[in-house]
C-alpha cells in the first residue's frame, strides 16, 4: 500500500469519526431529555394518584364517623325506647300474690265495763243516759276463746297451677301461663308434694 494511501484512507477515517461522534451526542441528549421528561410526567401522576387516594381515605373516614355517630344515637334511642317499655310493661308482668287473706278471729268484750249487770239497773230511771251522756247497750259476755282456723294448703293457695300440672301441662306452659318464674312453678309443685307426703 502506498504512503499516500494510508494518509488517505487514515483521514477518511478520521473524518466520518468526527461525524459520527455529534451525531451520537444528539441522540444520547435526546434520549436523556425524553427520559427526564418521562420521570417527570412519572412524578406529576404519582403525586395526582396519591393525593386523590389521600382524599379517598380522608372521605372514606369522614362517612365512617357519620356512621358511627348515627349508630350511637340510634342505639341510644333504642336503649332510651326499651327502657320505656320495660317501665310500662312492668305493673303488667307484676307477678300475682296468690296468698289468700285470713281474717283475723272477732274479739269480744271480756269484761262487763260500762254494763248495767240486772234487769233492775236497766229499768232504773238513773240507769237512763242523760242527752250529753254516752249510750250503753248491753251485750251478753261471751269468753275469749282461740277460733281454730284450719291453715291453708299450698294446693288450696295455688288451685289453678296444681290443676294445670294435674293436667300434663310442662313447667314452662303452666309459669307462662301463670305469670310465674319456672323456680316459683317447681318451688310449689316441690311443696305440695311434701305437703301430701305429710299428710298421707
Amino acid at each position: 500500500m502506498s504512503p499516500w494511501l494510508s494518509i488517505v484512507l487514515l483521514g477518511v477515517a478520521i473524518t466520518g469519526y468526527a461525524w459520527m461522534m455529534p451525531k451520537s451526542n444528539g441522540k444520547g441528549k435526546e434520549t436523556e431529555f425524553v427520559s427526564e421528561a418521562a420521570y417527570n410526567q412519572l412524578l406529576e401522576d404519582l403525586e395526582a394518584e396519591n393525593r386523590e387516594l389521600v382524599d379517598a381515605v380522608a372521605k372514606f373516614k369522614r362517612e365512617q364517623d357519620e356512621t358511627v355517630d348515627r349508630l350511637g344515637r340510634r342505639i341510644v334511642d333504642m336503649e332510651q325506647q326499651l327502657k320505656k317499655w320495660s317501665d310500662q310493661a312492668s305493673p303488667i308482668t307484676a307477678t300475682p300474690d296468690y296468698k289468700s287473706p285470713i281474717a283475723a278471729p272477732p274479739s269480744f268484750p271480756t269484761n262487763e265495763m260500762d254494763v248495767p249487770s240486772t234487769y233492775n239497773e236497766l229499768l232504773a230511771p238513773s240507769s237512763y243516759p242523760a242527752a250529753d251522756s254516752p249510750t250503753y247497750v248491753a251485750v251478753p259476755i261471751v269468753e275469749d276463746t282461740a277460733i281454730e282456723i284450719p291453715p291453708p294448703t299450698i294446693r288450696g293457695r295455688y288451685p289453678e297451677l296444681l290443676e294445670m300440672h294435674d293436667k300434663g301441662r310442662s313447667v314452662e306452659q303452666i309459669a307462662k301461663a301463670m305469670g310465674m318464674n319456672k323456680g316459683e312453678v317447681q318451688l310449689i309443685l316441690q311443696l305440695v308434694r311434701r305437703e301430701e307426703e305429710q299428710h298421707a
